[in-house]
């Protein structure tokens, strides 16, 4: 099936080796996903590190170096949940930490490992352990719960999910575990169902569950369903099913019927089993993933098959809802992550027409509102109509997909039916139907409206409304508001207690009605935040106020208010609409700023010029100016003023205020004053052009060059207004400054009026005429002479025609305009006669001006000033003496002027010059006038630098505007620590204070000072300085402090190592052992420095604290410093047992304790350890050889023991250990054993070694020892060959030794009568009589009794073979004797037998005791009868060849009959 066409559609949202997860970690212990939030990875290389993934954004992810075992995020919020085994035990350590706040909400230790966990909600962790389940509220400080034991099957599982309903009152743990016997591929599932409520556990058999609510018809209330789904083997059948049941049904309410689905597994996916369960609760779809892939798809009502398909190549380990979706993610071992979701366009057609099931694929529609259905529906929907089917069909309406029932042909369509008597009509079923659904539409509540009011059931109306089952329409309410007026508090209240979201809509109605809302603004927000409704009331309030009328200045201070503590976001977002402009700036202002909102904080004017001025004082000139060019809320003036007094190097803050806000005289006038001509010419030419005339007007007061002037103007050129800028120099009488510009201008073709008008006014200068002419009028006695123009005329006439004489011209007129012409004086570089103008005036700032920077005399300067004395013009001469670097003249004009504007100037002067005791002084009196902290601040440091620490601490206690923490590390930067320790003590900065005094070897007071600061940098720097100085006793106290803290202990230890202190870092570890909070790493380090240097206490001290001990750690150190006798120890705590052994065999004359060693070499995993073992005690302890074999007896192979020794040539040594395994009955051992007995002649072990233990070779021994000079051993060789069956080379060994009783009994014990009579013949040629006679007995039952005879008589032996014959008679005899009682006692039964039948006869035949003489008497036994037989049979035949005479048989005497 196309992917475009499935039903489901898979998309793959993120790879993790993409973003730099290593695929080794892409495993189910390493990676978690709780939610469709986050994901979790635990990376332990090249560093332990947790990795978390935020799916919104997941190419960012955030890796924190953590060292656990295991980590979950919380499903909701960015909480992180760590689990970690503590060392050397099988505790876990439990730890909550929440990300945003970088703080640890919760820990805890269990007392026995955690096996599995996993948030169960998002305010509770599932914990398993081998035995119990436990659930620990991140809330409050509770400990885990135990919830419930785990049952038997699911022991030895692993455990792979745990999962809750959402009401908690039903769990599920599930686990895995390997399969039968008979098919041990198919992992087997387990699961445990336990009920909260009634504490009862179930066992069942799955592999995956999930737990899912469903509204069973006829119940208003949710019925909690469990999904589960299996895979087992059972007798020779693989059996796959989903089940679905009801959890805790609802007595007398209607209960879901159980379903059960078959699970088809494909050929290929035999042993493939189910992993993990999703139910869709946006669709009620249940999904089912198996390990290799393969996906399931079921309706959750009805368990029936949906879709199946492979959805990932490799083997999928994890999985988890993704409830926004209604699908789930699944992640797979390459590492992808995948979302699977319903294809919501094809799913419909997919059931309706592959399935064919036409009812799933209605309800489906219905269900998740798709698409796909609409002819199905409208189908139906007919022919229920046509069945008159009423309540059906309006039932079907009301759930149609998408509403496409809902329109008004359906209410016509009911509305065209007969009303039956007695019967509701239909149309009111169909909008009954709807209301038990949901809101009706604008249509349909009018029509429901309309059939209300017409039966004046108004009643009804008002409730629907206020249960927000009506869609408010201007028709709506135009039908019920004649002569209705209801409780709209009441109806609100109602609404919201069922639909918040309803309730504002009935607001906003209310407040869109004629004649005003009926209900305050302000109570209706109240009641929506008096159910912590916060959006809802925000969305209506940002309705209603959208006018930005002042009146409701209070409201939008309080919906701002109200999101700036619980949303900060949206009261963002509220701030830079723009749409409220009344409310309570300062409060507003604050609250932004707590809630981190600094730029919308910065609005308030107040805070915003503190935010430029905390720019601009910390450096960040780019921010400042971005908010003067940005912001609308800042003073202008204020700013301005700070921005000028600043004096930033960089001019565009500025340029911006000034630019904005109309201060470009000021603007200009600061550029040119301070030398930053560069950003005159940048605003001219790049920011406002049209400005340039007033820059240029104010260039000509400030006496700017004409040249630079000229070069401005026409670097703007055409951009310039030409009227403007003839109006501002001819003011100032400088047209003819605009010569080259104007002539610019004509040559470009203007025809600008202002131009040739200008041109023309300088082309018309008469000067000398004019002299002459105005001379004659001012000079000499006419009506004239005192004309105020006419005298400006004449020096001005002069001072451009005739310069001499200007001077008399000044000295012989009064009436003339003083100021201007002293200017028009100085550009014509008349500076004398400038000088005695602005003189003759009275300017005399003016005056001295020229003096200074025209004559350039300050000589003259400062006379001319002690003859005037104003406090301006020693202002000017105090400038002039600062630029010229005469800083203790200038800063004596300064105060004389009392001038501190200039204080940052004369700061940087005087830092320059090193004038600091005249600079006090100065500073005395600006902050006479000024209340600025770096006026304070630098009086300190002067203070300091003229070492008057008297004066520094009667300053601080009075009142002052000093930065004192910058003042104080200024003067620590210095080396000026007397006075930074006065400062720092004053302002409790004890971690500054410590370490100043440090620097001024004051130590005791420098601790004392850390201990207040408490701070791990103070502790450690004070401590470093104390090391150095060798003030041990003081470091120690502060390093007591520091290695407290696991990750400074190292820092501190290798300060001490690196100078050489280690019995000084010793003695601080030491006594860091009985510190309250003393941990893991303080005892390591300490173990670690004595084995460096202190080898004699290292052992005693892992002995005391092994527990408490890193041992890794220590065993490096250890190994580095081959202490191996502490190094196996360790090993063994550490459970390291091979590493152990192999420690002890390599370094013995350290490391070797033969006791120790036993207890270890018995723990190793590496049987290979046991025989080095072997060969290490062979070659240096071969006395206690025996004793270690003894150990590891149980766990060698013997034999390979025995040819270790056998090659060693050592064989013997081990005799003992041989003989305590020879139980055993190995060949080897028994071989060697053997070997060692015929070496040691010892016959009687190696008869009992024979006797017991088979396993050798029995024939090569016997052929060894059969010519051995010892008869023992031949003997032995005898018997050996005796139990080998070889009997004849037995007895030919036994004669050959002539031990003729062991050649008896073998004889014997062969069975073969052959053997034993060729032994008889044996003992008769060799004349062995009483061995012949001896060997008859011995071998009475192989020896037959004619031969026996035969020998003895033709041997004349009868003698010796008498007793044989005895013996053999008497046996026989015996045996006759026996046969005759055997006949006796069966002819008494049968006589018996017979008389019991006779009597039996009697009784029946009484007559027959009337003739007891009549019957004949009966035969006698062995008397002889006509045709019986009587008496024994003859005597058999005398025997003959033997000299015997004949007997009676059975030894009677024969008997004849009667």
């Amino acid at each position: 099936m196309a992917a475009a066409n499935a039903p489901i559609t898979m998309k793959e949202v993120l790879t993790l080796p993409s973003i730099g997860i290593n695929p080794q970690f892409i495993t189910f212990t390493n990676v978690t996903m709780e939610s469709e939030k986050y994901i979790c990875v635990r990376e332990t290389a090249p560093q332990n590190s947790v990795v978390i993934i935020d799916m919104s954004m997941p190419m960012q992810p955030l890796r924190r170096p953590i060292t656990a075992d295991s980590a979950l995020m919380n499903p909701n919020s960015r909480i992180l949940a760590l689990k970690a085994q503590l060392p050397g035990t099988t505790q876990d350590h439990l730890q909550i930490f929440n990300i945003e706040l970088k703080a640890k909400m919760k820990s805890h230790q269990m007392p026995e490992q955690v096996v599995f966990w996993k948030w169960i909600s998002v305010k509770m962790l599932g914990l398993v352990t081998q035995t119990s389940v436990y659930h620990w509220s991140i809330e409050g400080e509770a400990e885990p719960v135990k919830v419930f034991d785990r049952t038997a099957n699911l022991a030895n599982n692993q455990i792979i999910n745990y999962k809750c309903d959402p009401s908690e009152k039903w769990l599920v743990l599930i686990g895995i575990a390997p399969g039968s016997p008979e098919r041990p591929q198919l992992v087997k599932g387990n699961m445990q169902l336990f009920s909260v409520e009634q504490q009862r556990s179930q066992a069942l058999e799955a592999h995956a569950a999930s737990f899912a609510q469903l509204k069973v018809p006829g119940n208003e209330n949710q019925s909690t369903l469990i999904s589960f789904a299996t895979k087992s083997f059972n007798a020779g059948q693989v059996t796959s099913k989903l089940h679905v049941i009801e959890l805790g049904a609802q007595p007398g309410k209607p209960s879901f019927s159980k379903k059960q689905a078959d699970l088809f597994f494909p050929p290929d996916f035999a042993d493939d089993f189910p992993v993990a369960m999703q139910i869709s609760h946006k669709y009620n779809l249940i999904y089912v993933i198996t390990k290799l892939g393969l996906l399931f798809v079921y309706d959750l009502e009805t368990a029936a098959a949906v879709y199946r398909n492979r959805i990932s190549p490799d083997p999928i380990f994890l999985t988890t809802e993704a409830s926004s979706v209604g699908g789930f993610y699944a992640v797979n071992r390459r590492g992808q992550v995948l979302l699977a979701t319903l294809n919501e366009a094809t799913i419909v057609p997919f059931v309706s027409g592959q399935l064919n099931n036409l009812e799933l694929a209605v309800n489906l529609a219905k269900r998740g509102n798709l698409p796909g259905a609409e002819n199905l529906v409208v189908q139906r929907f007919q022919e229920l109509f046509a069945q008159t089917k009423y309540k059906e069909a309006a039932e079907l309406a009301a759930e149609s997909p998408q509403g496409i029932l809902r329109t008004p042909d359906t209410v016509a369509k009911f509305q065209s039916v007969p009303v039956q008597a007695g019967q509701t009509p239909p149309l009111l079923q169909y909008f009954g139907t709807l209301l038990t659904r949901g809101k009706l539409n604008a249509f349909e509540s009018l029509e429901l409206s309309r059939l209300v009011v017409n039966q004046n059931k108004k009643n009804l109306l008002e409730n629907w409304l206020a249960e927000d089952k009506l869609e408010c329409s201007e028709e709506l309410g135009d039908l019920v508001k004649v002569g209705y007026s209801p409780d709209y508090l009441f109806l609100l209240q109602t609404i919201l207690r069922t639909d918040p979201q309803g309730a504002v809509n009935f607001a906003l109605m209310m407040s869109q009605m004629e004649g005003g809302c009926p209900i305050d603004y302000n109570t209706i927000t109240d009641l929506f935040l008096q159910r912590n409704l916060i959006r809802e009331a925000t969305a209506f309030l940002l309705d209603v106020l959208k006018p930005n009328l002042p009146e409701h200045s209070f409201l939008q201070t309080k919906v701002l208010e109200i999101n700036l503590v619980t949303f900060p976001n949206v009261a963002d977002a509220i701030l830079a609409n723009g749409m409220f402009s009344h409310y309570d700036r300062p409060r507003i202002a604050q609250l932004c700023e707590k809630a981190g909102l600094y730029v919308r904080a910065l609005q308030d004017p107040d805070i915003h010029f503190k935010y430029i001025e905390a720019a601009a004082k910390t450096g960040q000139i780019k921010e400042v100016e971005r908010v003067t060019r940005e912001s609308n809320f800042y003073d202008a003036e204020k700013t301005k003023n700070f921005l000028m007094e600043a004096k930033l190097p960089d001019a565009r803050p500025l340029i911006n205020v000034c630019d904005r806000f109309g201060f470009v005289p000021d603007l200009t006038h600061y550029l040119y004053t301070n030398n930053m001509l560069r950003y005159i010419e940048g605003y001219v030419q790049k920011v406002n052009p049209g400005n340039a005339p007033m820059v240029v007007g104010q260039l000509l007061d400030d006496e700017c060059p004409e040249d630079f002037i000229k070069g401005l103007i026409l670097s703007v050129r055409s951009l310039l207004p030409v009227e403007p800028l003839v109006d501002e120099c001819e003011k100032r009488n400088r047209l003819r400054l605009l010569t080259q510009f104007l002539e610019h201008l004509v040559s470009e073709g203007s025809q600008d009026v202002h131009v040739h008008n200008a041109l023309a006014f300088m082309t018309a200068d008469l000067p000398h005429e004019l002299i002459e002419l105005l001379e004659k009028i001012v000079l000499q006695n006419s009506a004239f002479s005192g004309n105020f123009n006419l005298q400006n005329l004449l020096i001005l006439t002069a001072i451009k025609a005739d310069p001499p004489r200007v001077m008399d011209y000044i000295n012989r007129l009064d009436n003339f305009d003083g100021p201007a012409v002293g200017e028009v004086a100085v550009e014509a570089g008349l500076y004398e006669e400038a000088f005695a103008i602005f003189k003759k005036f009275n300017l005399n700032v003016q005056a001295v001006n020229v003096l200074l920077d025209n004559i350039q005399s300050i000589d003259r300067a400062v006379e001319f000033a002690f003859r005037v004395e104003e406090d301006a013009v020693w202002s000017q001469v105090a400038k002039a003496q600062l630029r010229e670097g005469l800083v203790s003249d200038a800063i004596e004009s300064f105060i004389r002027a009392e001038d501190a504007t200039e204080f940052l100037d004369v700061i940087r002067a005087s830092e320059n010059a090193d004038v600091y005791s005249d600079l006090v002084g100065y500073l005395l009196m600006v902050r006479q006038k000024v209340k600025e902290p770096k006026v304070d601040s630098e009086l300190i440091y002067a203070y300091a630098k003229t070492d008057r620490l008297g004066e520094i601490e009667e300053f601080i206690l009075m009142p002052n505007v000093a930065n004192l923490q910058g003042v104080g590390d200024r003067l620590y930067d210095e080396t000026l620590y007397e006075a930074a320790k006065i400062i720092y003590a004053f302002i409790s900065n004890w971690a500054k204070l410590a370490v100043t005094l440090v620097k001024l070897k004051q130590f005791q007071s420098a601790v004392d000072a850390a201990r207040k600061a408490n701070s791990s940098k103070t502790w450690k720097e004070v401590c470093f300085a104390c090391v150095d100085a060798e003030e041990f006793r003081l470091a120690q106290i502060c390093g007591l402090n520091i290695i407290i803290q696991v990750d400074d202990l190292e820092e501190v230890s290798e300060y001490y190592q690196n100078r050489g202190c280690f019995n000084e870092l010793i003695s601080l570890m030491e006594s860091g052992l009985g510190l309250e909070r003393a941990h893991m790493g303080i005892f390591t380090e300490l173990g670690v420095l004595y084995a460096r240097y202190r080898y004699e206490k290292l052992m005693e001290h892992i002995k005391l604290f092994s527990t408490r001990l890193n041992i890794p750690k220590l065993i490096r150190a250890c190994d580095e410093q081959q202490h191996w006798k502490e190094l196996t120890y360790l090993y063994i705590q550490y459970d390291e047992f091979d590493n152990a052994a192999t420690t002890v065999m390599n370094h013995s004359p350290e490391a070797w304790d033969h006791m120790q060693f036993k207890d270890v070499i018995v723990k190793v995993a590496n049987v290979e350890l046991y025989y080095k073992a072997v060969h290490f005690y062979l070659q240096e302890h071969p006395d206690l050889l025996n004793d270690l074999l003894h150990v590891i007896a149980l766990r060698v192979d013997h034999t390979r023991v025995v040819d270790i020794m056998r090659k060693a040539g050592h064989l013997l040594l081990v005799k003992p250990y041989m003989v305590a395994v020879q139980s055993n009955n190995v060949s080897a051992v028994n071989e060697a054993l053997n070997g060692i007995y015929v070496e040691e002649e010892d016959y009687e072990r190696l008869r009992e070694s024979i006797d017991l233990y088979d396993s050798f070779d029995q024939i090569g021994l016997a052929q060894k020892i059969e010519k051995h000079e010892l008869l023992e051993m031949r003997r032995v060789a005898a018997y050996i060959y005796k139990k080998a069956g070889r009997w004849k080379q037995s007895i030919a060994l036994s004669k050959n030794d002539k031990i003729y009783k062991d050649a008896m009994e073998t004889a014997s014990q062969s069975g073969d009568h052959e053997v034993a009579e060729e032994l008889l013949v044996y003992f008769i040629e060799q004349g062995k009589k009483e061995c012949f006679a001896s060997c008859l007995f011995v071998c009475y039952d192989l020896v037959r009794a004619d031969v026996a005879l035969e020998l003895a008589w033709m041997n004349n032996m009868l003698d010796f073979a008498f007793p044989y014959l005895l013996q053999f008679i008497r046996e026989y005899t015996g045996k006759v004797d026996e046969l005759i009682k055997d006949k006796i006692e069966a002819q008494k039964e049968t006589k018996a037998k017979e008389n019991e039948e006779k009597e039996v006869m009697a009784q029946q035949n009484m007559y027959a005791q009337l003739l007891p003489l009549a019957l004949p008497a009966p035969p006698m036994p062995g008397m002889g009868g006509p045709g019986m037989g009587g008496g024994y049979a003859p005597p058999p035949m005398p025997m003959g060849g033997m000299g015997m005479p004949p007997m009676p048989p059975f030894g009677m005497p024969p008997m004849g009959s009667y």
